[in-house]
């Protein structure tokens, strides 16, 4: 894989299987070339490894030959900023890689013909060399759950007031006196009229009428975070032979 380190920190590492495993919270180079060879993925409050060696880097993140199982299944190794050679051995038996040949014991060091002309000749060994080592800050990011919202239909009673016109018949006797002209003839007698008297009356009538459409659904906010801590670097300076500075003096 001749991608950046950089560019994995962070990454959404997805499996064999389509489950989405966790992300990528920090890489591990190659002794040899320098290559990305393994990298430490955070799921939860768990970190496990995964070599690189024929993963792919695909615009949702990073796809890995292994179903999740087999990477949450893998050894619990617990490395700083350097993988050993023997943790390295450990996870490549596991995730069936070759694993490279160790230096056996009875393997001997070349003698002082068999070393390089510069080292015969008297060159600076390590041992001559003052290491300046710093921390690197490396910035990972993982998804924790926040919270759950939930919508719930409730059913409120809401009294309403609506005037109707209505109408309803009531009785009244008309009395008219009969004129000299108007002489009816007639017996005496019983006799009876009957009318019937009508009203309006408001009928209710309830119906059920969409009014609108409510869902839950999540809305992504991009924001920038500062994070801050210390790191620590070595300085090496030059220190006065004081015994010789006080001679000179």
């Amino acid at each position: 894989m001749r991608t950046q380190a950089e560019q994995l920190l962070g990454a959404r590492v997805t499996g064999s299987d389509g489950k989405v495993v966790g992300t990528v919270e920090q890489v591990f180079r190659d002794d040899v070339d320098g290559t990305p060879a393994w990298a430490r993925i955070r799921s939860g409050k768990t970190g496990r490894f995964v070599p690189l060696g024929n993963s792919q880097v695909t615009a949702d993140g990073l796809s890995v030959p292994f179903d999740a199982q087999k990477i949450t299944g893998g050894p619990n190794i617990e490395a700083g900023q350097h993988m050993s050679a023997a943790q390295a051995e450990e996870l490549s038996r596991y995730y069936g890689l070759t694993v490279p040949a160790q230096q056996t014991p009875g393997q001997q060091v070349p003698s002082q013909q068999q070393m390089p002309a510069e080292e015969a000749a008297g060159a600076p060994s390590d041992q001559d060399w003052l290491v300046r080592q710093e921390e690197r800050l490396q910035i990972g990011k993982e998804t924790f759950e926040t919270g759950r919202i939930r919508l719930h239909k409730y059913v409120d009673v809401e009294p309403i007031e609506q005037a109707v016109h209505t109408f309803h018949e009531e009785y009244d006797i008309e009395r008219i006196p009969v004129t000299a002209e108007e002489r009816l003839s007639g017996n005496i007698g019983e006799g009876e009229q009957e009318i019937v008297l009508y009203e309006e009356r408001a009928v209710l009538r309830k119906e059920i009428v969409p009014v609108e459409r409510v869902r839950l659904r999540t809305k992504r906010v991009e924001e920038d975070k500062t994070v801050r801590d210390e790191i620590r670097r070595e300085r090496i300076e030059i220190e006065p032979n004081q015994a010789r500075s006080d001679f000179q003096r």
